[in-house]
């Protein structure tokens, strides 16, 4: 009796260990997003601006982990796109279509799920929700926009602003490092997601980089001289065109008397320095949390994702902003170093959403990622596997119906090799503009990787685009967009505007 009452002890005690043991080994996870920062614009994609962006520390964390390249938003506008990556969750699923809806807060998120299971939850930075943060232990977020020079937060149990005298860049990393350095020595792992502002408009910088490329021009996308023939009245419609970008959003000089294409050029040079300068602040801030992190033991244990809300238009078709399904827009940087998972290095050209990210964090925590959330975990791609029934499309819907820069609301399917889009019109008299008919746009990426040629009628291309609607109508139901309540711009406009 005494031996088994030894033995009973000796497995409780052991148990015990063990469970002590995981919570210990659980992974501290930190996200950290910048605020339309274009793949574009990091030297790691190598994309046009690589040799200008020297985005550094981004690129040694790419060099330590894993770099998805062919990694999408679904929605690409800051609201929505920041109410995906909480939840896992589709628009039309998370309740947040267009800027200026309110977010649901009660709805399950990484932040709900890591808080319950005895993560320290905290999130500094840009919040762009219309509600405050929920299940987040700390937070300081900034109020919609926020601004670039002495920002003001919204803090746990307070309504009144407080001002922080800096560099919003600076001030947010700030927050996150002293943040961090608390964490220390604690019982509980943490998540903790670090938003900056940088880089979206009006793309202001600081010392020293507000000063670099004064002498010299940058390099020109091929197709900043777009005119839009063959393409969409969409495209032709917008006004993401750079020589309308207007002073509130873009405060410099005009030229007079010029043509549209040359005051286009004039503008992109400013517009692109700008773009790479403020990426500049943000690249130099990232590495000091990475630096903080090796130097406090925390990186041993500390999965670091990276990505942004969404891409940005950097003069490719002569645009700016984001909002359309255009590579530029949709396509969002995402890296992930997890020690213990990722070997330094590895890229993907796997297909991947924002909405993966939720039930990533929430898989690389060690938790079930529930049903409700519509991405899919990429740790088994971490480890090296992927998924036999990984997706083959994407599935992209923009709402905000003509609300702002003249984009009509539109959903469409990527898959590796092509892209169908469809465009919703607008009749006569629903708004000042003229109306237009729906339409679709039909885009062959292997051979016109730019989206120059609307191919639709194109004959060769009947059986693709057949192909293309049908998996399209099978996705949208599949995810459950049933259309049922939108476009509206005249309800939509009237109520959040």
């Amino acid at each position: 009796m005494k031996i088994r009452t030894l033995l009973l002890l000796s497995l409780f005690l052991c148990s015990c260990q063990e469970k002590e043991t995981a919570e210990i080994e659980r992974p501290n996870i930190l996200f950290i997003m910048g605020d339309d920062h274009t793949t574009q614009a990091i030297s790691c994609y190598n994309g046009l601006f690589a040799d200008f962006a020297r985005t550094e520390n981004i690129d040694r964390l790419a060099a330590e982990g894993f770099r998805f390249d062919q990694a999408f938003c679904t929605n690409a506008i800051c609201s929505p796109s920041r109410a995906t990556i909480l939840t896992g969750k589709y628009s039309h699923k998370n309740g947040v279509y267009i800027l200026g809806q309110p977010f649901d807060s009660t709805q399950t998120t990484s932040a709900s799920l890591l808080q319950q299971a005895g993560y320290h939850t905290a999130v500094f930075g840009k919040w762009h929700l219309k509600s405050r943060p929920a299940y987040f232990d700390t937070y300081k977020v900034l109020q919609v926009q926020g601004r670039y020079q002495d920002p003001q937060f919204l803090e746990n149990d307070s309504d009144q602003l407080k001002t922080y005298e800096g560099w919003a860049t600076d001030v947010i990393a700030d927050m996150t490092i002293d943040h961090l350095r608390k964490q220390k020595g604690t019982d509980k792992p943490f998540f903790v997601m670090c938003h900056f502002k940088a880089t979206h408009d009006p793309w202001a910088s600081r010392p020293p980089f507000d000063t670099l490329f004064q002498d010299i021009d940058l390099p020109e996308p091929e197709n900043l001289f777009d005119e839009y023939e063959n393409r969409s009245n969409a495209a032709k419609m917008t006004t993401l065109k750079l020589e309308l970008i207007n002073q509130s959003t873009f405060p410099h000089q005009r030229l007079e008397n010029v043509s549209s294409m040359e005051q286009r050029r004039y503008i992109y040079q400013q517009y692109i320095k700008d773009f790479l300068r403020c990426g500049r602040v943000l690249d130099e801030n990232v590495g000091r949390i990475l630096d903080f992190l090796d130097e406090e033991g925390f990186s041993e244990n500390t999965i670091v994702i990276y990505t942004a809300d969404q891409g940005h238009f950097l003069g490719e078709h002569g645009f700016f902003s984001k909002r359309f399904i255009y590579e530029e827009a949709m396509r969002i940087p995402l890296i992930i170093r997890s020690p213990d998972q990722t070997k330094s290095g590895t890229t993907s050209q796997l297909l991947v959403e924002n909405t993966d990210i939720a039930p990533t964090i929430v898989d690389l925590a060690g938790l079930a990622v529930p049903t409700e959330m519509q991405g899919r975990s990429l740790k088994p791609v971490l480890s090296g596997t992927t998924p036999e029934d990984w997706r083959s499309a994407i599935y992209y819907r923009y709402w905000q119906h003509i609300l702002h820069r003249r984009v009509p609301a539109h959903y469409g399917i990527r898959t590796a090799q092509h892209k169908l889009i469809f465009y919703h019109g607008m009749p006569l008299g629903l708004t000042n503009f003229d109306a237009t008919e729906p339409e679709w746009e039909f885009f062959d990426l292997v051979n016109d990787p730019h989206e120059m040629v609307n191919s639709y009628n194109d004959p060769a291309q009947k059986e693709t685009v057949a192909l293309l609607k049908k998996q399209l109508g099978n996705l949208k139901r599949e995810l459950g967009d049933e259309d049922a309540a939108y476009p509206k711009l005249d309800s939509i406009s009237r109520e959040h505007f």
